[in-house]
């Protein structure tokens, strides 16, 4: 009998966390792990991370995956440009230090699924499912939720990266990059230009395509949805070739009178884009500037007689120089092959396509899944 009242209480005492839990989220005063770009204030205020290259980052962040469209996009974007995360030591002795990591895939897909990042204070978006839980893992069973079954919603209530308008048009993006029957996908480099678009008419399944030969040229649209489920058979089948070039002719004839905004769009997209990462390559010779001034103030203030100590600190010293001589030989390169203004070739090269656009479509250098993202983009 003790045993089973011990059993109560403490389930009652867990219950009483939980809503003494739950009203303090309810007024967005609990406090909880934040993402990547925020901090908690001293008044307990979620508020942007005071590093200015930090938020930097983040922005840059949901403007190229804006452009890009694609997770896998981003994550190479992202590498080819060396850009890292500035994150906040969570525990330990070094707790709110900032840190620099490489991004990876699953940060950078919580990143984009985080509503705080269009100012709205959550609670309850992962719960747990007693049915998955794990005896002995009390972090196992817990599984993500649907927005209508958060437990806490607050519009508004913390400073903004994105508007909740972009933060939607970033859910629907990822949903539709899903590899599902249900989902028009990412774009890929089969030949196939309309795979993921191509809806049958009598029952209102997604076409699959099927290449004839390896996936080199020649393909074909078909409806297997119940031939696949229910052994019926299929609905209906199209040949790719020509449905894709008839495509392709109204795509490029509604681009056609676009061709001078699209030059304009394109080339003050591409000065933006080198703004923003020679800002970042600017941030990052600050703070290698600072930390060589550091470690030299930090060796300069010993007192010679602490041989062991100077010669430590004068090992840092050496290689946080070589670290930003490295970093200024980096920088060089970068200016040398994208400088900060385009030049005159450069812009003439962009009208001269621009207003070509059939060369352009046809191009060598465009893929198949630049094809795709324009179709999809058009319509």
């Amino acid at each position: 009998m003790k045993g089973t009242m011990s059993e109560a209480e403490l389930h009652i005492l867990k219950q009483r966390m939980h809503q003494g839990r739950l009203s303090k989220a309810r007024r967005g005063d609990l406090q909880f792990a934040l993402p990547v770009g925020y901090v908690w204030s001293p008044t307990g205020e979620i508020q942007f991370d005071p590093d200015e290259q930090v938020q930097q980052v983040v922005r840059l962040i949901f403007r190229t995956f804006e452009d890009l469209g694609t997770l896998g996009g981003l994550v190479r974007y992202l590498a080819r440009h060396q850009i890292q995360l500035g994150v906040r030591v969570r525990e330990g002795p070094g707790k709110g230090e900032l840190v620099w990591r490489r991004p990876n895939r699953a940060t950078l897909q919580m990143m984009l699924k985080h509503p705080l990042y269009a100012g709205s204070y959550v609670y309850g978006r992962r719960q747990e499912d007693p049915r998955r839980k794990q005896p002995q893992r009390p972090r196992t069973g817990r599984v993500v939720m649907a927005t209508d079954e958060w437990l806490v919603l607050l519009p508004n209530h913390c400073p903004a990266y994105i508007s909740p308008e972009q933060y939607e048009r970033n859910q629907g993006r990822l949903q539709a990059n899903r590899a599902r029957a249900d989902a028009m996908g990412v774009a890929r480099n089969g030949s196939a230009l309309l795979a993921g678009l191509v809806v049958c008419a009598r029952c209102g399944c997604r076409l699959n395509v099927h290449y004839d030969d390896g996936g080199a040229r020649l393909h074909t649209y078909e409806c297997v949805e119940r031939w696949t489920h229910y052994g019926e058979p299929r609905c209906q089948h199209l040949a790719g070739t020509c449905l894709d070039a008839f495509v392709s002719q109204q795509v490029l004839l509604a681009l056609e009178p676009a061709a001078l905004e699209l030059s304009l769009t394109a080339t003050a997209r591409l000065e933006q884009e080198r703004a923003e990462l020679d800002r970042l390559w600017q941030q990052r010779r600050e703070r290698a500037a600072y930390e060589v001034e550091r470690a030299a103030r930090q060796y300069q203030a010993v007192e010679p007689e602490h041989r062991l100590v100077a010669r430590t600190l004068e090992r840092a010293w050496e290689e946080k120089l070589a670290a930003q001589q490295q970093l200024e030989e980096e920088y060089h390169r970068f200016v040398q092959h994208k400088p900060r203004l385009l030049s005159e070739a450069e812009r003439e090269a962009i009208r001269r396509l621009a207003t070509d656009i059939p060369t352009l479509w046809a191009a060598p250098t465009t893929t198949a899944a630049d094809r795709k993202e324009i179709i999809r983009k058009a319509g």
